[in-house]
């Protein structure tokens, strides 16, 4: 029985992007609590404040009414030169603008990120934390999910390649269920 509505993003572009793969094992490891659906941000321009003053591009307008409109925001980001992503935080900025209340207001995010790297995402983490908390969301302090040496974690076809991680992942969507019951309102 889904419980929650929830839509995904994922601040890298790339085929085959193991922040995707961690993205798309989340759909299946969030079931039956979560409805997620992955949104895909390659379509959304570059923030400009003229293209916004002759109303939002069509990708933007449907950016920020999925996130709107969903319970739950799953964020997976890598981390490029110590830090967030430029499609991410793009897409935040674009999220974040009139009419307000705007979309990020009082919004559970859960956030997670993948890396082939040993240190996982936590400078990318934290600083997405960063823009969140000053947009108005509210991110899940707890658990973290950072996947480091995700490059051995995924099998050819995406899917998470060992049972432990898949046990984390699933630990992280319930945990991610649970924060984004606490801010209903009206039930």
């Amino acid at each position: 029985m889904t419980e929650v509505t929830a839509v995904g993003l994922c601040g890298s572009l790339r085929r085959g992007s193991l922040n995707t793969a961690l993205l798309n094992a989340a759909v299946s490891a969030g079931q039956p609590r979560i409805d997620l659906r992955v949104f895909d941000l390659a379509p959304v321009p570059m923030y400009n404040q003229d293209l916004e003053s002759d109303g939002d591009p069509e990708p933007v307008a449907v950016l920020k009414a999925a996130v709107r409109q969903a319970d739950l925001v799953v964020i997976a980001t890598p981390e490029y030169n110590s830090g967030l992503p430029g499609v991410l935080k793009n897409a935040l900025d674009w999220v974040s603008r009139p009419p307000r209340p705007q979309a990020w207001d009082g919004k559970p995010v859960a956030v997670m990120g993948a890396t082939p790297g040993g240190f996982g995402t936590t400078l990318a983490q934290a600083q997405l934390r960063a823009s969140l908390a000053h947009a108005g969301a509210h991110a899940m302090p707890l658990p973290r999910m950072m996947l480091s040496r995700a490059g051995q974690a995924f099998t050819e076809v995406g899917a998470l390649a060992d049972s432990r991680t898949e046990e984390r992942l699933s630990g992280f969507m319930a945990a991610a269920a649970d924060w984004a019951v606490r801010f209903r309102t009206g039930d």
